[in-house]
């Protein structure tokens, strides 16, 4: 469906907390939100939901005043908001970013009245900032300590923390741009009913999310981007979850996320032996050519504190990594010596830890693969630009603009942009820590075709997810680990949800 289709009834604007009435924005070469209209009202949660790229976060970020569009407007309650973050706060309109935007050596209170802090004779009243802190956190039914350092608190605290920050505000209109990326399941449903709570009070909640059960649980309606246009906005009620899907990414992808791979796997590229490290005890496992081994467990289960122990990106106590290529083998014993052996790294915090954000695309893909891109220790710029383009366009980033800074895309993009980064390195050995976290279906669903090449090309895959149905789509086997140790394996025969929880909640022990 191109057209854009409307099945929501309008109300007077007076009655609606936010109306966006033809917004477009470019960027530019890219039109990233073309002509779209969204009108929410109070007590609504309304969806937005498109690909990585659809334009969602764009638009919020008009919304709320951080970026100006080049036409279009937005009111609230009628009344006009000029572009400004300033403006778009004092007409209440609250934004929480998709990246956390606290300052962890400030505390919880600091935190959550950044910018807004009570003063008298020009000192800061810290009685008033942390009762006004405390009653945001009681809004949102959270209890943490208001002196508590923010570097110190969990990832989903520091969630609900920025989430106090905007309820501090008491706005009208409250946006949220993927807050559950990077929640557990027990901790996003904790947030929903937050969500829902506000909600019933009157908030207008605009909800930017790629998880398609979390919209059909909490939304009233819904919007669906694609290709910055608008696609279709109606009642959730009147719609089924592929429905969504289909309109989201305009072709089924049904077939994309559920074809199996038939592995035969080859000689033994990566085994790592009575590996020891800090959340890690004892672990052995083997990775062989064309094969893909998943990692499952769950948080704090040690999947992570693994694979980076195993690349040496973290310090191992004990034990020991050797990659075999071409029956020749190598001990591994730094992350430098690995990658300079053949192994390739996606780390679970890409924008930190896998990309260089204010880099070009271009600069991005060629860091690790200086040595073949340059002549006599120079750079070859035509070579990098063919090089880097090949790539863009092999993993699907959209739009395949090399020179546009890695921070300018859409998260589904980014890690797009990681894997070009090792795929032009042609790994003997991958490791892929959480390689579809916050990003959309489609965008999923061309990673796991790209990890499947790479298998399929011989290169040995070791996958760590959170993402049980991604687990058991991709993995040939399936190690399980639970406190610092792997507590079973399964085949892709015998592994379902069940099988894989159980042994992760150390009900069953069980051996490929």
């Amino acid at each position: 469906m191109d057209t854009q289709e409307s099945r929501v009834t309008t109300t007077s604007s007076a009655d609606i907390a936010i109306a966006a009435t033809g917004i477009s924005k470019r960027f530019g070469g890219a039109l990233a939100v073309d002509d779209v209209s969204l009108r929410i009202a109070p007590g609504e949660i309304h969806s937005i939901v498109g690909e990585n790229g659809a334009g969602k976060s764009t638009l919020m970020r008009v919304m709320a005043g951080i970026i100006e569009s080049d036409s279009g407007s937005v009111e609230v309650f009628g009344t006009p908001v000029d572009p400004g973050t300033r403006a778009a706060i004092n007409a209440g309109i609250a934004l929480v970013h998709q990246e956390l935007s606290l300052v962890p050596e400030m505390t919880v209170a600091e935190n959550i009245l950044l910018g807004a802090f009570p003063t008298r004779f020009g000192f800061t009243r810290y009685k008033d900032l942390k009762e006004i802190a405390a009653n945001a956190l009681a809004e949102i039914g959270v209890s943490v300590d208001l002196d508590e350092r923010v570097s110190r608190l969990s990832v989903a605290l520091r969630q609900f923390v920025e989430i106090a920050r905007a309820v501090a505000r008491q706005p009208k209109v409250l946006i949220l741009d993927e807050p559950t990326a990077t929640l557990t399941p027990a901790e996003t449903d904790y947030l929903l009913r937050m969500l829902s709570r506000l909600a019933e009070g009157g908030m207008a909640i605009a909800y930017i999310s790629h998880r398609i059960p979390e919209v059909f649980e909490i939304s009233s309606n819904v919007t669906i981007l694609r290709d910055g246009r608008q696609v279709l906005t109606a009642p959730i009620a009147e719609l089924t979850p592929q429905e969504v899907i289909d309109n989201m990414v305009g072709r089924e992808l049904k077939e994309d996320l559920q074809t199996h791979r038939d592995a035969t796997p080859g000689e033994v590229v990566l085994r790592a032996t009575d590996i020891e490290a800090p959340r890690v005890n004892s672990v052995s496992l083997e990775v062989r050519a064309g094969e893909i081994v998943g990692l499952g467990g769950l948080v704090g289960a040690g999947r992570s504190e693994l694979v980076r122990a195993i690349i040496g990106a973290d310090n191992r106590t004990a034990g020991r990594v050797t990659l075999t290529r071409n029956g020749r083998s190598v001990t591994l014993s730094s992350y430098t010596s690995a990658v300079r052996n053949g192994v390739g790294y996606v780390p679970e915090e890409r924008r930190t830890d896998g990309l260089a954000l204010i880099m070009t695309v271009s600069d991005n893909i060629r860091l690790p693969n200086r040595q073949q891109l340059s002549r006599f220790g120079i750079k070859a710029p035509r070579k990098i630009a063919e090089f880097a383009q090949e790539l863009a366009d092999k993993v699907g980033l959209r739009p395949p603009e090399i020179e546009r800074e890695a921070g300018q895309y859409s998260g589904g993009n980014q890690q797009k942009v990681v894997l070009a980064k090792w795929l032009g390195r042609r790994p003997d050995f991958m490791v892929l820590d959480e390689p579809t976290r916050g990003v959309d279906v489609g965008a999923k669903a061309e990673i796991h075709r790209l990890v499947k090449e790479m298998a399929d090309n011989g290169t040995a895959v070791l996958v760590v997810s959170s993402d049980l149905p991604e687990l058991l789509e991709l993995s040939d086997v399936i190690h399980v680990m639970r406190d610092g140790r792997i507590t079973g394996s399964l085949t892709r025969e015998d592994a379902t949800e069940q099988s894989v929880m159980t042994l992760a909640a150390g009900e069953a022990e069980a051996v490929a």
